[in-house]
């Protein structure tokens, strides 16, 4: 597959003393990349360098080949873009909305009534279509936002945070929507500080913080380099006092522990397999023991590691 996106060392200082960079990342053909990073890390002047809307101190950028700076019409073309805090006119409807953005795009009439029945089925708001914008949940803004980036079928999809405000009804269809226009062969860039969903709609992942790109790869690679850690949930009968604590973290393939009211996050470092060792030390202690399971590892395990050694480097 070739690549749709490709950034390379992209920085942007702003007039404040702001630094955003660098960044290297790239997106092939018919993936879902996430961009994920705490608020402030630069995954909003990253979408805006990818779509021209800002200029880059230094670095390159290229979509479809070109310079979305210098040919930001041949760019604009083939992409839909929903930013991370969409305004629209309040006494636009839905409908109006999409009609308005249908003929910004060239369409006639026929093709402009076509176009926004597919979106306002695809977004679900075909039961708000003639309700004006200022009457809108902030959800149904962004849903609304998603659906004028959908406008004309564009090959890529530009997203930022689109899952911002949406109830869990509505993220569940706009995950489906999201997947669909996958299978469709589109290619979708979005970002987002929520690392569950990320993990499960994407295919590869960008990690950035502080404004620096520290990890990107697809989410089965960053899942397995855990560096061969595992964690362990363990639920009690009752909590385990400081003595009983000890005892876990002295035995062999324990490197820490966390403790809640009747749970027990271990985590092991899979060099040993220290389950049955924990076990007995919590049936001798009395604190009993009603469930031991492995907990799978996330994209925020991974994120939060990469972070620590970051910090503690």
């Amino acid at each position: 597959m070739g690549d749709v996106v490709k950034i390379a060392s992209l920085v942007k200082a702003y007039s404040d003393g702001g630094r955003v960079g660098p960044i290297t990342l790239s997106v092939k053909n018919s993936e879902v990349y996430g961009l994920v990073g705490p608020n402030g890390s630069g995954k909003t002047t990253t979408l805006r360098a990818m779509l021209g809307l800002l200029t880059p101190t230094s670095g390159s950028v290229e979509v479809f080949g070109v310079d979305p700076f210098s040919e930001p019409k041949k760019v604009n073309a083939r992409v839909g873009y929903s930013p991370e805090i969409p305004t629209f006119p309040p006494f636009f409807t839905a409908r109006k909305l999409l009609e308005v953005t249908c003929k910004l795009k060239g369409m006639n009439a026929q093709e402009t009534k076509r176009e926004v029945e597919r979106v306002l089925d695809l977004t679900g708001l075909v039961n708000h279509a003639e309700r004006k914008v200022a009457s809108f949940s902030k959800g149904m803004v962004q849903r609304l936002s998603i659906g004028q980036a959908l406008v004309g079928d564009p090959e890529l999809l530009v997203l930022d945070e689109p899952m911002l405000g949406v109830d869990p009804v509505g993220r569940v269809h706009m995950r489906e929507v999201l997947i669909e226009q996958r299978k469709e062969g589109k290619t979708i860039v979005f970002s987002s500080h929520e690392l569950y969903e990320v993990e499960r709609i994407s295919d590869r992942v960008g990690m950035v913080y502080m404004g620096n790109t520290v990890l990107e790869g697809s989410v089965s690679d960053l899942l397995r380099s855990q560096d061969g850690r595992s964690v362990v949930e363990v639920v009690v009968k009752r909590r385990p006092n400081d003595e009983v604590r000890a005892a876990i973290l002295r035995i062999s393939g324990v490197k820490s522990l966390n403790v809640g009211d009747n749970s027990i996050w271990v985590e092991l470092d899979n060099a040993h397999d220290p389950r049955e060792e924990i076990a007995e030390v919590l049936v001798r202690s009395g604190c009993g023991l009603i469930e031991m399971r492995l907990v799978p590892p996330t994209l925020e395990d991974v994120f939060v590691r990469v972070v620590k050694q970051g910090v503690n480097s």
